[in-house]
């Protein structure tokens, strides 16, 4: 089979980028001579038309990386209930568009059909996808002729990268089988410390720090982790310790290790199952002091999520950036108060990702209004995987009517269901969990958590984290003066003067390896 990436390259090849072809409408199809490619996979889905313009997210960019964040780009799509091979599915007018329709379009772009049909993973770029090649397109009022592209290949994994300190392990989940009436699996990246393999080794049972990765990463990332053990010099420097990667993914998008209708019992299989089957696989100290949970941005909310839940499972937790942790500061929204996520009190469109381009001076790359809107035409019916989504996944009852997860705002308004926050997302805002139950979440986090989040983070993520810090500071304070104040520990919540989200999670985790280490040695597990 000739792969997507050979086939676009010969096709940049043979393009000649002056001269794009015209388009009022693009009519996909899948070749006669493909339709092997849709093998025993579902013929149903979704049909996407995804944009890129070379100025604003540079030609190295791939329209089925979408959607884009820094620079919002068009998207199209329509529901195909039946790919038919040689049968031309067509986009024009009357597709779901972002952010206007196709007539509306005026420019050059590059352009690809993505073909969506993965039922285990969300995203135009899931394996079992079938896409076109990328074509020059221009859409605008003189354009006249249709232009026609071919889905000429299934999108595959990625190989799972290899060196010898990295294992992988899986295991089918009895719990989330059960509960989503099909097999589920869960898996790992498992990175081994220098001397695991050596029978001489001082120490032959380790402890483990379980890596929850942020938005859209896997557990393919363990290789990273790998390599940094493997480094030179190491041994003084990093916890000594089986560095494991777990995979967030499911079809709803990022599923962050939360008992949900939607997702299933995560978090129970995850502490009931999973751990408990690479505890047996691997030579791990089963106590929760040696086990620590740890995460950026998504895998951060669920780091703190698992901690506070599960605290006797994880005995301590380093969390960075994380999702909205009160939902009363969930990015600029009030989610208690506002009436809308998409137009603040003066009427302004609310940011939802900025970049700082100088020390004082942002810029909003991306509304809320925009995101919600591109994750409308990936999945309308709340199944983009993208990060609303994945939120009502993790957060919302499921609609019986629908068999979805309740939309806590309209995608198309932006009306705010004061309903679904107050007796559904409200059970998992953290400041209000600590609220409610000081005794036993103070404890923990002053006794096990560090939390950092950058002054400038691009998805306003230190509002709810200053919103947490100071009701918990606040709690301190009103026990300092009795009988039964909380007690200190090596716990902070602390915000990183001019860190971005991006650079957040390198520069915690440089603070954290000592941490780890100190962390280790008080409980005899250096």
């Amino acid at each position: 089979m000739v792969t997507l990436a050979a086939s676009m390259a010969a096709l940049l090849v043979a393009q000649a980028p002056g001269s794009p072809a015209p388009a009022d409408r693009i009519r996909i199809t899948l070749p006669a001579d493909r339709a092997s490619l849709l093998g025993d996979g579902p013929a149903a889905g979704r049909m996407l038309l995804l944009l890129c313009s070379d100025a604003q997210v540079g030609p190295r960019a791939r329209p089925l990386d979408a959607p884009f964040f820094r620079a919002p780009q068009p998207m199209f799509s329509v529901s195909v209930e039946r790919l038919v091979p040689g049968q031309a599915i067509e986009l024009g007018a009357d597709a779901l568009p972002f952010p206007a329709p196709m007539t509306e379009l005026d420019g050059t772009f590059r352009v690809q059909a993505v073909f969506d049909r993965s039922t285990d993973e969300p995203g135009p770029d899931a394996p079992g996808n079938l896409a076109s090649l990328v074509q020059t397109v221009n859409f605008g009022r003189a354009a006249a002729d249709d232009v026609t592209l071919e889905l000429v290949d299934a999108l595959e994994p990625d190989p799972l990268p290899s060196s010898p300190n990295l294992r992988w392990f899986e295991v089918r989940s009895e719990l989330l089988s059960t509960a989503l009436g099909r097999p589920v699996t869960m898996r790992a990246g498992v990175a081994l410390p220098p001397g695991w393999d050596d029978p001489d080794h001082r120490r032959r049972m380790f402890p483990a720090v379980y890596v929850v990765p942020g938005f859209g990463g896997r557990h393919t990332g363990a290789d990273t982790f790998a390599r940094m053990l493997s480094t030179p010099g190491s041994t003084q420097v990093v916890a000594q310790a089986a560095w494991i990667v777990l995979d967030p993914e499911g079809p709803l998008g990022h599923h962050g290790f939360v008992d949900s209708a939607a997702n299933g019992p995560r978090a129970r299989a995850l502490v009931e199952e999973f751990i408990p089957a690479l505890e047996r696989q691997f030579r791990l100290v089963r106590r929760p002091e040696a086990r620590i949970v740890t995460g950026h941005s998504s895998g951060g909310w669920s780091a703190l999520w698992l901690q506070l839940t599960h605290p006797e499972t994880f005995g301590a937790c380093f969390a960075s950036s994380p999702d909205p942790v009160d939902f009363s500061r969930f990015q600029t929204s009030d989610l208690y108060r506002d009436a809308s996520l998409f137009t603040a009190a003066d009427g302004r469109d609310r940011p939802s990702y900025r970049e700082f381009v100088m020390d004082a001076v942002e810029r909003t790359c991306m509304t809320v209004r925009q995101e919600a809107a591109m994750e409308r035409v990936l999945g309308p019916n709340r199944t983009s995987g993208q990060q609303w989504d994945a939120w009502s996944a993790w957060w919302s009852a499921v609609d019986p009517a629908t068999r979805r997860p309740r939309p806590m705002f309209d995608a198309v308004t932006g009306e705010i269901d004061r309903a679904v926050v107050e007796t559904q997302w409200s059970r998992h805002d953290l400041r209000r969990m600590v609220e409610r139950d000081p005794d036993r979440c103070v404890p923990i986090l002053r006794g096990r958590v560090r939390l950092l989040c950058g002054t400038r983070d691009g998805f306003f993520l230190e509002r709810a984290v200053e919103g947490l810090r100071d009701a918990v500071d606040a709690l301190v304070k009103a026990r300092a003066a009795t009988a039964r104040p909380f007690p200190p520990g090596p716990g902070y919540i602390e915000l990183a003067p001019g860190q971005t989200h991006d650079t957040m999670a390198d520069v915690a985790l440089m603070r954290w390896h000592g941490e780890m280490r100190a962390h280790l040695k008080a409980n005899g597990l250096d």
